[in-house]
């Protein structure tokens, strides 16, 4: 009888709680990355490119959340599948599927 919504401001904090650590994660990979081509010479480290490492992280933890749950995947496990999605950035998840794309169609391929 006495029933009452939940308490949005519980799930709001839960929600940040759960996402907080694996956009951290993310962020972190991609800071890491973006350093690397820094020391290589190929960007300055304050400049745009750094600005879309932000948007990049956050699509990075959104997938590799999504990878780590469907291999069932909890806790540090999940949040290194995070950490490699956010080092690899699109680009690199890009190589990586092309890369097991061409071994998988080489070997389908029948001979001639």
């Amino acid at each position: 009888m006495n029933q009452l919504p939940p308490d949005v401001g519980q799930d709001w904090i839960s929600a940040v709680r759960g996402w907080g650590g694996a956009l951290g994660i993310a962020m972190v990979a991609r800071l890491l990355w973006h350093q690397r081509l820094v020391r290589l010479g190929q960007r300055r480290f304050w400049s745009w490119e750094l600005l879309w490492e932000v948007p990049t992280a956050a699509f990075s933890a959104i997938v590799g959340a999504g990878i780590a749950a469907y291999l069932t995947l909890d806790g540090d496990q999940s949040l290194a599948v995070i950490g490699i999605c956010g080092w690899l950035g699109p680009r690199g998840a890009e190589a990586l599927v092309d890369r097991i794309l061409q071994t998988y169609v080489a070997r389908q391929s029948p001979k001639d």
